[in-house]
């Protein structure tokens, strides 16, 4: 019977593993930089096409009205069909660049946030009266769930939040039909508080949940309804403006059922 051989663990020499060590921390460090000059290079990228993006704007909005003046020289349908492809062209491409500028400012620090002490349940009731009065939501059961008793407070930035709630809300109206619950509720869980927004819609595939904060991902299938623009980042900014605040998202969803997005805060 062969004898079986013993493992012998290979001996290393000292400065070996200083050198190995040195030289991933100089790989790293290489890495980091690349990064950081990627997001100032976007940052940079999405700023300077603003200007000429504002001036294309201008001149769409002067031939909009001279059409709608009849003060073209031209076929009124195909230069109003023509204008309008333009227009939502355009106002795509505007979104992407506002997002694109927003979601680099986070990722960098540049734009810091201005915290202020509130009580969670009146920062979210306003927005929830807001959204009630809104013209956008008229087709939506708008349902707020919380207890006249929660006290719970939290350190936020108030714009930024209520862009967390503003993409929350608008992905909820989007992927739903008329008639369909939009519910803004908390959850009170120790040192931790627990918002959520929660629809009836049209739900999102379970293998897709792992990826929705993606700046790359779009759920397979799930297009920008009609007369909508969208750059697809904006939970990729959610994520990040929650992550900036010590925070963190995620979402619980079933396909036909609808959608609950929950976010956690650390307590004031």
């Amino acid at each position: 019977m062969a004898e079986k051989k013993k493992f012998r663990q290979p001996e290393v020499d000292s400065n070996t593993v200083a050198e190995l060590s040195q030289k991933l921390l100089e790989a790293n460090a290489r890495l980091q930089q690349a990064e950081r000059e990627r997001k100032l290079m976007l940052e940079n990228i999405s700023h300077d096409l603003r200007a000429p993006l504002t001036a294309i704007r201008s001149a769409i909005d002067y031939l909009n009205q001279k059409n709608e003046a009849g003060e073209l020289n031209s076929s009124g349908d195909e230069m109003t069909q023509m204008l309008h492809l333009i227009d939502n062209r355009t106002r795509t491409l505007e979104v992407l660049i506002r997002d694109l500028y927003y979601l680099t400012c986070i990722e960098n620090g540049s734009d810091e946030l201005k915290l202020q002490r509130v009580p969670l349940s009146q920062f979210l009731e306003e927005y929830f009266f807001a959204a009630q009065i809104d013209d956008k939501y008229s087709a939506r059961n708008i349902i707020c769930e919380i207890p006249d008793d929660y006290d719970a407070e939290v350190n936020v930035d108030v714009g930024k939040m209520s862009r967390v709630l503003d993409n929350l809300f608008t992905n909820a109206r989007k992927y739903s039909e008329d008639g369909a619950d939009i519910v803004l509720g908390v959850l009170d869980e120790g040192q931790l508080a627990t918002f959520y927004v929660k629809d009836t819609g049209r739900g999102i595939p379970e293998e897709a949940l792992d990826h929705i904060f993606e700046r790359t991902y779009r759920v397979s299938g799930a297009r920008t309804p009609d007369g909508e623009s969208s750059s697809g980042l904006g939970l990729s900014i959610v994520k990040g403006i929650v992550t900036q605040h010590g925070g963190r998202i995620w979402c619980e969803s079933k396909l036909g059922e609808g959608s609950c997005f929950y976010v956690e805060l650390p307590k004031a």
